[in-house]
């Protein structure tokens, strides 16, 4: 269930695992006719010379070739009868399901961000759309002085890094034009640091202090007023709220997961679908599995972090099938590449509890021209070449990790 990066990429693995289009019977439930790269967005908000155009390819042909495009959308999950229900009123029933439905975004839960971003005078937009991308990059560029303003709001996001990825890109390109000094940048997030991990959140404060970036810590964006361009902040502590009058503002606007989900019998209390953190098998269900920002795991939602759970739910599924015990483990591991400016990127690497699991051999918390060129101009290329294909394996590149297979 799903067509995004994780959707496309599991049935890649498990056809090739199966040996070959039609060794296996594989249906992949998805309502788009579009696949998009979603972290080029990042990118193209940030004005690193893509279009949207680049981020998007026909979902017909990113799936694997012998899996049944079924396209529409679940209403339903009724996993205690092997089934579902698509919003066309068709029933399916399955043998083994894996979901990977993605986050869902919340426009609506930030007053007045549906209509700012919708009204193209209005200098507000958001990286997190296929069709608003391009508006950032446009509102931040027309700002000659002024105050520019971001936000991360206080909820599981897509990219935790993003909300800031496209602030140290916009703090980049005032400088080499000439104007930093008149142009104020404030960033408001729900974090008591500009990242959870100490390693990378202290040389990202740091960063901070040095270029003049003020941070809003422990806030969140509730109201804008596209009219009067005055945006409204409460602290997360007091309760107190804030006004602050802009001239651009990028949103990163609340998230969750589809309702679909959060209604059904797979989901947790927070509505996120509930699985072992180690095999991703359903908590209930033994012949379930999820992955991917719809999950309950407690790890950043990446691309990065896909790459190392699809290994290991196609491992864990095949010997669930074969009523094997289940040996692929995922430790966690996921990677925030962050944009910090002038060509260059702190590539943040962790697992579970935070545990740094860095993939270099120097420190990666330091700003590296490497990880840039490797975050804007290889993975795109191996994203739509291999990573689609199940040939990418993250970390490991292109060879199977031998703990997964």
């Amino acid at each position: 269930v799903g067509g995004g990066t994780g959707g496309v990429t599991t049935a890649a693995q498990l056809v090739r695992q199966a040996g070959g289009p039609g060794a296996a019977n594989i249906a992949m439930i998805e309502p788009k006719d579009q696949h998009w790269y979603q972290p080029m967005w990042t990118m193209i908000g940030g004005g690193l010379g893509y279009k949207k155009e680049n981020s998007m390819r026909p979902m017909s042909s990113v799936v694997p070739k012998g899996v049944n495009l079924i396209q529409d959308a679940v209403a339903t999950f009724n996993p205690s009868g092997n089934s579902i229900t698509l919003k066309n009123g068709s029933t399916l029933t399955y043998d083994y399901m894996v979901v990977c439905a993605g986050l869902k975004v919340d426009w609506h839960k930030i007053e007045g961000l549906q209509e700012a971003i919708a009204d193209q005078a209005c200098p507000v937009s958001s990286i997190y759309d296929y069709n608003t991308a391009e508006k950032v990059s446009q509102v931040m560029g027309k700002v000659k002085e002024g105050t520019m303003l971001f936000t991360q709001p206080a909820c599981p996001i897509k990219c935790g890094g993003a909300p800031q990825k496209v602030m140290w890109l916009w703090e980049s390109n005032l400088r080499a034009a000439g104007i930093r000094d008149r142009v104020a940048i404030e960033f408001y997030t729900n974090l008591p640091t500009m990242f959870a991990l100490k390693k990378y959140g202290d040389v990202l404060d740091k960063m901070a202090e040095e270029k003049k970036v003020v941070v809003h810590h422990t806030s969140n964006l509730i109201r804008i007023d596209k009219d009067t361009r005055i945006a409204t902040f409460e602290n997360l502590k007091t309760k107190e709220q804030t006004t602050k009058k802009f001239d651009a503002m990028h949103v990163t606007p609340y998230m969750s997961p589809p309702d679909e989900i959060q209604n059904s019998p797979l989901a947790d209390k927070t509505g996120f679908i509930e699985v072992d953190k180690n095999t991703l098998q359903h908590i209930n269900f033994a012949n379930v599995f999820a992955l991917g920002d719809s999950s309950n795991l407690p790890t950043s939602k990446t691309a990065a972090a896909l790459s190392s759970q699809v290994p290991v739910v196609v491992s864990n599924l095949v010997h669930q099938m074969k009523g094997e015990t289940l040996t692929a483990s995922y430790n966690g591991y996921t990677s925030c590449p962050i944009f910090v400016g002038d060509n260059k990127l702190v590539l943040a690497e962790f697992q579970y509890g935070g545990k740094v699991d860095e993939t270099f051999p120097w420190d990666q918390s330091t700003p590296s021209r490497l990880a840039f060129h490797l975050k804007r101009d290889f993975f795109p290329v191996c994203y739509w070449q291999s990573y689609l294909g199940g040939t990418w394996f993250g970390r490991n590149a292109w060879f199977k990790p031998s703990s997964a297979y």
